[in-house]
């Protein structure tokens, strides 16, 4: 009985270390900060504008949230964000000092509007910016200043609109309406200083606001095709793109930290790449509810005479053409007229995509050429491809998806 009894409190410590083992070892989400993880609300702005090359950390992996923002700061980062970076003299209106890389940035800031003469005569650059300052840089920004002032005496129905500045007011109401400057509800805190972590959100809304793809990375948007680990295939337009991955990309669906897995086929995504088209950032934009049909092709051995016509017709030609011959669905995609041989046109893959109105046949169609000292037939080719599928039902449109491979 103590042998058993023995042995079983020894099991009951084991599975307990595995169960912690295996709890301990779930995946963490990875951020590119260690101190940001209670923010929830902004982690997805600094990412983002983090990936877009605007909003820096302070080093050993630390983004200083709650460290307010300064004016030549703030400055600086919109505008980056505006996509300004180009030198700039220090005005002359400006007798004061600035640390050496902050000279570019006042420059730039009166050139482009942002401040004015009469305010560089008392601009402190490392005193803490204040909400409604924030709001007459963005405003300015966004060359709204005339509304501005057309709005000085217009009131908003916060308890502390009061406190905000009387040369101010027609700056913070336009922030406000614009959507750069939020409140709790209540209040919009006019007076208080900015925090870095509130800096990143209110940058993405001016980035948002203003479109802007100007930054050190590249922006895509297109729709999600394939996705994996180690990369993210999308449609932009007619044309497939695959960008290879980083390693725990960060992954946002609104302020949700998703896993690369999570993302469908049909989901609409932004992406940010890098220098070298690796994918930084991903933030989904949209969730496609079109139901997606595999199709099984089948090599199209002995065709309709029909259809040997049409291929025939197109022959010279670049072109894809579906045909249906009763209940057979018939994909003709043909390259035209070739000085010599090793050039090819495949059809790779295809699906039905139905949505409430149509019914579409997406066909990826992969195109290669001879590479540069290939040994070809010197003869003029008409390189074509036929597949066939079942499909019971009615095709309303046919989209091609085109892969070059133009010297393997």
């Amino acid at each position: 009985m103590y042998k058993y009894l023995k042995s079983f409190i020894f099991t009951i410590i084991i599975f307990s270390l595995l169960s912690f083992t295996v709890t301990f070892a779930k995946a963490q989400t990875s951020y590119s900060f260690d101190d940001i993880k209670e923010y929830k609300w902004a982690i997805k702005a600094v990412e983002k504008m983090h990936a877009k090359g605007i909003i820096k950390g302070v080093g050993d992996k630390k983004f200083a949230p709650s460290k307010p923002v300064t004016h030549l700061e703030a400055l600086a980062l919109i505008l980056r964000t505006l996509g300004y970076e180009e030198t700039s003299e220090l005005p002359k209106e400006y007798k004061g000092k600035v640390p050496a890389w902050g000279k570019e940035f006042i420059g730039l800031a009166y050139e482009k509007g942002l401040v004015t003469s009469e305010e560089l005569k008392t601009f402190n650059p490392n005193k803490d910016a204040k909400r409604y300052e924030i709001a007459k840089y963005l405003v300015r920004a966004l060359g709204l200043e005339k509304e501005a002032k057309l709005n000085m005496n217009q009131e908003l129905s916060y308890k502390d609109w009061k406190a905000v500045p009387k040369d101010s007011k027609g700056y913070m109401y336009v922030a406000v309406k614009e959507g750069l400057i939020v409140g709790d509800g209540k209040n919009l805190k006019p007076n208080e200083p900015v925090k870095r972590i509130e800096m990143a959100v209110i940058l993405e809304r001016l980035d948002e606001k203003i479109g802007n793809t100007i930054s050190s990375g590249k922006e895509v948007i297109g729709t999600v095709y394939q996705a994996d680990e180690s990369s993210i295939t999308v449609k932009v337009g007619n044309l497939l793109k695959t960008f290879p991955v980083i390693k725990n990309v960060p992954v946002f669906d609104g302020n949700d930290y998703l896993k690369i897995d999570s993302l469908k086929k049909g989901y609409t995504v932004r992406l940010i790449l890098d220098g070298k088209n690796n994918i930084i950032f991903v933030e989904v934009l949209n969730k496609n509810s079109e139901e997606v049909i595999p199709i099984q092709l089948e090599k199209a051995i002995s065709l309709p005479q029909n259809v040997l016509n049409l291929v025939e017709s197109l022959k010279e030609t670049q072109n894809v053409k579906l045909v249906e011959e009763n209940g057979t669905y018939y994909i003709i995609a043909t390259r035209g007229m070739m000085r010599t041989g090793g050039y090819s046109v495949s059809i790779e893959k295809a699906q039905i995509i139905k949505s409430e109105n149509k019914t579409t046949l997406e066909v990826e169609i992969k195109y290669q050429n001879p590479s540069e000292n290939a040994i070809v037939t010197q003869a003029i080719t008409y390189p074509y491809d036929v597949k066939m599928f079942k499909y019971d039902g009615k095709i309303d449109d046919i989209k091609i998806l085109y892969k070059y491979n133009l010297a393997p």
